[in-house]
This record gives structure tokens, C-alpha cells and sequence, in this order.
């Protein structure tokens, strides 16, 4: 596993010489958190945190309404609908998966199938694989990636909430806060383990874990040529970071909340070799507060990273190979590059201004990206003129 981090201010910055652009491809919409393309026929389903799965073709078509099964409040409230995926076996079995908080602040992983009219979900065929209680209202993760190499379910988890982990559930491996998991759905009884999985067979750690020591993994990746994963983890109070994980990279402890990005956090003297370090990190130097008011501060980072995805479309090529990335207060929008570890802020190339909040980017069929503004709209990255 390759263990390096990159102080965010330490890089030699690039002027913006990529020629990219953006086109706006859904708008009006509510706080929604993430869009989602149907496996080969590319079409555009939209995740609404307040419980709603549209598909967008020429119009819009309610998909899925869960808002009567969910707990949300308004802004800044982090519950609600959160994550969508489609089974890789879609277009035969009908299979979608989706993350949500209910109404007795449960997180809930579910199956779902479509109905027999293809545009609309059978809202009673849901078999739930994950329940459990959540002990506050923030932090929960809930983002479902299946990998382009094992056809794997992975789900994030944050770690409860509240301030600093006060359970220290990151670092229990007796839960999933805090967690990436990973399981086997091809199964009539909801899912298997995975024999390969870190603590398969454990009597005492949850045999799904996959790796641990996550804040609030809001928004994670696979690079679609060779399934590496990147892991975007809100930090607490300092540090966000980006952390990676190469395909066959198990059980790894990315240290909180023994530590923030590269950084001692709970113990000042803490040995940081027994954890993973981030690939990158930033300054958590934003006002959440006034960020989510909509007052924009002037020679700011961010204080809410949004991970995002490595680029492997072929209409965008200034930007292939590059992790492609943001922070939710700022709404500014970064690329890196990995062999040089050059960071070029793209934001003024795809958005008119950085008056924006990025929930997450999606992936389409074809590798091609989007941006999804919790604002009410999404962007479609494309080659600039």
C-alpha cells in the first residue's frame, strides 16, 4: 500500500490552462445529494435528499418516493435520503440498492426492485440488509459504490456524529460507524461476506468491514481502469483529506479519531505510523456556519470536502487521469494529478461563480462527469472551447 500525504499548500500550483466547461442539465430541483445513470441505457436517475429518486429524460419522473419513510429537517440536517446504486446486473434482475436515515433515526440500507413500468420502483419490494440505531443527527455516510473489479457492494458509514467521536466507534471494529463495507449481493438472503474480506470469520469484529478510522466518508470512488478507491473524509475542526486505497487493499485503519488528515488529534503524541496517511489534505479553514447561510468568504479552502472521481471519458481529454474533487462550503472544485501531485483549481472554467454547493459529481455509462449542486441543479463537465 503506498503511504504518502500531500499537504494541500505544499504543491507547486498550476495556472488553469484546461480547457473545460460545463452545461446545466437539470435545475430546480431539491437539495439533491447525488445522480445516478442506469446500466446501458445511461439514463439520468436524480437522488433528492428529501426522499425523492427522479429519472431526467425529456421530462422529470418520480422513480422512487421514500419522504414519508425518512427524518429530515432543514438545513444544515445531514439525514435523510443519502445514496443510490444500481445492482451491475440491473438490466436483468431489476436490482437497485439505496441509504437512508428513517424517521426513528435508523440508518437503513435496502434493496428495491423495479416495477413492471420500467420508470417506476416497486416501493414494496424492499428487503432491508443494514438497521441500526444512530446516536446523534450528523455523520452518517451512507454512500454505495459497487467496484468495477469484483462487483462488490461498498457502503460508508460515518461515525455517529456528535463532536470527536465521543463513543470512539472508529476505531471499534465491534460496529460500522466509521466503516467502508463491503458485500456480496448475489444472494436470495439480501448478501454474503465476501470470504476475502479482512474479518471474515472474526467472532468479534464485523465480518463487512473493509477498512476503518473514518470521520464522515460522505463521498467515495473507484477508478473505473483498475478499481483503486478514493475516500473523501469530512474533517472535524482542521483537516479534510482524500484517502486511497488500491483494489486489493483491506483492513486498513485511516486513524481517526486518533488522527485528523496527517495530524495528532485526540493524543498530541500519537504514533502516526500505525495508521494510513491521506493521499492529500486541506485547511478546514471555512465557517460551516456561514457557508450553509450562504455567506461566502474571501481566501478560503473549505471546511467540507465532496469526493469526487479520476476521469476516464474520452470527450473531456485534458482531464483523463486526473481526480476530479471539491469541498461542499467554498464550492470550489480542484483536479490532481498523481504522478506530479499538482492541484489546479478548475472552479471559474465549470461554474459561473464558486456561489454553489457540491453535494457530489456522478459518472455516467461513459466515464463522463457531473456535478451535483445541492443548490438545485446538475452540471455536465465537457471540453471547453
Amino acid at each position: 500500500m503506498l503511504k504518502y500525504s500531500i499537504f494541500f499548500f505544499s504543491i507547486l500550483f498550476a495556472q488553469n490552462t484546461i480547457a473545460i466547461d460545463s452545461k446545466i442539465i437539470a435545475q430546480d430541483l431539491e437539495r439533491p445529494l447525488l445522480v445516478r445513470f442506469e446500466p446501458e441505457t445511461n439514463l439520468m436517475y436524480i437522488v433528492q435528499q428529501t426522499g425523492e429518486i427522479l429519472i431526467k429524460n425529456d421530462t422529470t419522473t418520480l422513480f422512487l418516493d421514500l419522504s414519508k419513510h425518512i427524518t429530515i429537517e432543514p438545513m444544515p440536517d445531514e439525514r435523510g435520503l443519502l445514496g443510490m446504486a444500481f445492482d451491475p446486473d440491473y438490466s436483468n434482475n431489476g436490482f437497485f440498492y439505496v441509504s437512508y436515515v428513517d424517521t426513528e433515526n435508523y440508518s437503513v440500507v435496502s434493496r428495491f426492485k423495479v416495477s413492471n413500468n420500467k420508470l417506476k420502483a416497486d416501493i414494496n419490494s424492499e428487503k432491508k440488509l443494514f438497521y441500526f440505531k444512530q446516536p446523534f443527527n450528523n455523520h452518517n455516510g451512507g454512500h454505495l459504490e459497487f467496484s468495477p473489479i469484483d462487483n462488490y457492494l461498498y457502503i460508508s458509514f460515518g461515525d455517529g456524529g456528535k463532536f470527536g467521536d465521543p463513543f470512539n466507534h472508529a476505531q471499534n471494529k465491534g460496529n460500522y460507524f466509521g466503516k467502508i463495507l463491503r458485500i456480496d449481493t448475489d444472494s436470495e438472503n439480501g448478501y454474503n461476506i465476501p470470504p476475502d474480506n479482512p474479518f471474515y470469520g472474526s467472532k468479534y469484529e464485523k465480518e463487512e468491514i473493509w477498512a476503518y478510522g473514518l470521520r464522515n466518508p460522505w463521498r467515495f470512488s473507484f477508478d473505473a481502469m483498475n478499481g483503486n478507491m478514493f475516500i473523501g473524509d469530512v474533517g472535524q475542526d482542521s483537516w479534510e483529506e482524500i484517502n486511497y486505497l488500491e483494489f486489493d487493499s483491506a483492513g486498513l485503519n485511516f486513524g481517526w479519531n486518533i488522527t485528523e488528515g496527517n495530524h495528532c488529534y485526540s493524543n498530541p503524541e500519537c504514533d502516526q505510523r500505525m495508521y494510513i496517511e491521506p493521499m492529500l489534505e486541506y485547511p478546514s479553514d471555512a465557517a460551516y456556519w456561514k457557508s450553509i447561510m450562504g455567506f461566502k468568504e474571501k481566501n478560503i479552502t473549505g471546511c467540507s470536502v465532496t469526493g469526487g472521481y479520476i476521469y476516464r471519458g474520452e470527450k473531456v481529454k485534458p482531464l483523463y487521469g486526473l481526480y476530479i474533487f471539491s469541498d461542499f462550503c467554498s464550492g470550489k472544485i480542484w483536479s490532481f494529478n498523481q504522478n506530479n501531485n499538482e492541484i489546479i483549481e478548475i472552479t471559474a472554467s465549470l461554474l459561473s461563480s464558486d456561489q454553489h454547493m457540491i453535494a457530489s459529481f456522478g459518472e455516467d455509462i461513459y466515464n463522463e462527469l457531473y456535478i451535483v449542486d445541492y443548490l438545485g441543479a446538475i452540471y455536465k463537465i465537457q471540453k471547453g472551447k
